[in-house]
């Protein structure tokens, strides 16, 4: 599950071995932690419509009636606006998805089956490149951390 602040571009991910609303729970945490040790404060999260995610019981196709879900409790506790993107609209996420092309490309290159551990060690590698080396065009050619430096030094 990966996580990207969408003015600086820093990014996060934890690798689990399914996708339950626990584990996405989890993810949520440890993002809120990581972001906050660099003054991020999660205030929105957008999500796809996995079932993880969702508020809408999609089994009584009738009436579509909203729920609140564990996720969304979670998020309502930390004062966390949910949105998810409209269905099959992946744009509507952009960015992370152009985060995924990038990494994507890197596991064509890499063959080797890797397990949890080191598929979530291959990974921090890579987060750590394209948050403190790797410059963005969209960011004036800096790097998410030089962005995010550039922030606090104006709110500061």
């Amino acid at each position: 599950m990966d996580f990207i602040d969408e003015i600086t571009r820093i990014v996060f991910g934890y690798v689990y071995d399914s996708l339950g609303t626990n584990n996405a729970i989890n993810a949520v945490h440890r993002a809120m932690k990581d972001f906050g040790e660099l003054g991020i404060i999660i205030k929105r999260l957008r999500t796809d419509n996995a079932p993880e995610f969702t508020t809408t019981n999609w089994s009584n196709k009738k009436t579509y009636k909203a729920k609140e879900r564990p996720f969304t409790t979670f998020l309502s506790k930390n004062e966390i606006i949910h949105e998810t993107t409209p269905i099959r609209s992946p744009q509507s996420n952009g960015k992370i998805e152009r985060f995924h092309q990038h990494y994507t490309k890197l596991f064509y290159a890499n063959d080797k089956k890797l397990n949890q551990n080191e598929l979530q060690h291959f990974l921090n590698q890579y987060y750590y490149y394209y948050n403190f080396k790797r410059c963005h065009s969209a960011l004036q050619n800096k790097s998410p951390f030089q962005t995010l430096q550039k922030f606090l030094l104006l709110f500061s």
